[in-house]
């Protein structure tokens, strides 16, 4: 059933088969991977693809004429987001689809792990922030659920450059074929809805799209892009993984491109696509988290700081209290890694070391006496003291002072002091944060003396409150 609303749908068939990450598992349910991107529709609308990954060696099969054929019930459902929904209003679906999906293979003895049969789902929206949620029946008369914020930009009519979220792919191919499911602009794009790559899917393609660039200043009428990836949480391009071309300036234009990451350590990256300006200048970015599964690559060891520039660097003589006060500091923006490493140096040195390392690391421009980064982050730190300090705490451990810190000035605050019937609140909001786009953070002064608690952020790994405005709601 599709029920009336803003959503359109456009196209819903067909499938593929594609190679990924082996996991070394057995399944007891249906293994379930859920993606989405989104793009520019129309001046009203913007176009949602969500993806959809079974893994083959969890589905159920049956023999019939054609093979070994597994028939697999999904529902689809999108729903306006709780977090934005008053206490009491039904939250119903705005766009809901059922599907019946038939995957067919020769010979389940081929099957592997790793492997999956990948679906894409066309719609279109007005922008705003959804819920989506798909079921498929799992073994026992259960059901296998997966739900996802579900953030939809507005494109049109912002009268700058803006970048589409980036749809990371196992393939991208030149075709004519409009009929296939994955077409898109003369492309045939094969979507990997887990975002792993490596063991065995070496290549990563992406796709995206660049909206307003002829407004971008221009003598020669081209603008450049710089692709790279680097490791979360490390602003700076892995020096192997980084691409720069000049573009034929065109509205819209599309990107497209791969890196091999064969030779990448397990861990979390992102690719992150810059849109410079002809002087060089970064006009808009854009990102996207990814995973690499390498088990046979090493991972780099840190750098080793020379004994002599150590001794004569500024770490060398902090004291202890200045070090542990440091390190309190970069835990803000420290990789996991990186935490659980300076948890085990327990020599003072050596923790003098690992702040040097943990900076050099971050120097966009080595070799030189200033490093920009470790300014920028001291910047804002000294910002979110001078501003969010109380009588209880500094103002770079509170939440608004993290926040401040770790993402940035926010790109608009709604304040909500004022507002009858909830306690003060402010909503921060973001244009893009590498590898969520735009996102959303929730602070409330609960106990009414300005200290500002985060209660909902639509970025993942933060503290995330579903139907936030009922705890605003005074009693």
């Amino acid at each position: 059933m599709r029920l009336a609303s803003s959503f359109k749908f456009i196209t819903l068939v067909g499938f593929i088969t594609i190679s990924s990450v082996a996991a070394g598992q057995t399944f007891d349910t249906i293994q379930l991977d859920v993606d989405h991107a989104a793009f520019a529709y129309s001046d009203s609308e913007s176009m949602v693809e969500i993806y959809l990954a079974f893994e083959a060696a969890s589905l159920t099969y049956e023999y019939g004429d054609q093979g070994y054929t597994a028939v697999l019930p999904v529902t689809l459902n999108i729903t306006r987001s709780s977090s934005a929904t008053l206490t009491g209003t039904p939250i119903d679906p705005v766009w809901q689809e059922s599907l019946d999906l038939s995957f067919v293979i020769a010979d389940t003895t081929g099957l592997r792990e790793g492997q999956h049969f990948v679906h894409q789902v066309r719609l279109s929206t007005t922008p705003g922030e959804y819920e989506l949620k798909v079921s498929v029946p799992g073994v026992d008369q259960s059901v296998v659920e997966i739900q996802r914020d579900l953030l939809v930009p507005d494109f049109s009519g912002t009268g700058g450059v803006s970048v589409s979220d980036i749809t990371l792919a196992v393939s991208i191919e030149q075709s004519s074929d409009r009929d296939d499911l994955f077409y898109k602009n003369g492309l045939v794009i094969r979507p990997n809805a887990n975002q792993i790559f490596g063991s065995g899917l070496n290549e990563l393609f992406y796709y995206a799209e660049v909206y307003g660039a002829d407004v971008i200043p221009s003598t020669t009428g081209n603008y450049s892009i710089f692709t790279y990836v680097a490791e979360a949480n490390v602003p700076q391009p892995m020096p192997d993984y980084q691409k720069r071309s000049k573009r034929k300036i065109s509205n819209p234009d599309v990107l497209i491109g791969s890196f091999d990451v064969s030779q990448l350590a397990s861990g979390s990256y992102f690719l992150r696509l810059a849109i410079l300006s002809e002087d060089n200048e970064a006009v808009t970015e854009q990102s996207q988290k990814f995973f690499v599964y390498n088990p046979f690559v090493e991972r780099a060891q840190p750098t080793i700081v020379m004994d002599e520039s150590f001794e004569m660097s500024r770490y060398a003589d902090m004291t202890e209290e200045e070090v542990e006060l440091s390190i309190k500091h970069i835990r803000i923006i420290a990789t996991e890694a990186e935490r659980r490493r300076v948890r085990g140096i327990k020599d003072l040195d050596e923790r003098r070391r690992f702040l040097m390392d943990f900076w050099m690391m971050r120097d966009p421009v080595p070799g030189t006496p200033i490093n920009e980064f470790q300014e920028d982050f001291f910047s804002r730190l000294q910002y979110a003291n001078d501003r969010y300090s109380t009588n209880f705490e500094e103002g770079w451990d509170t939440d608004r002072g993290r926040t401040m810190i770790k993402y940035g000035p926010p790109s608009g605050i709604q304040p909500h002091l004022f507002d009858s019937g909830v306690i003060p609140y402010e909503i921060w909001e973001y244009n893009n944060i590498p590898g969520e786009g735009r996102a959303e953070f929730i602070f409330a002064d609960r106990d009414g003396f300005g200290s500002f608690e985060l209660i909902h952020s639509t970025v993942v790994g933060e503290r995330k409150l579903a139907g936030w405005l009922q705890e605003l709601t005074r009693i």
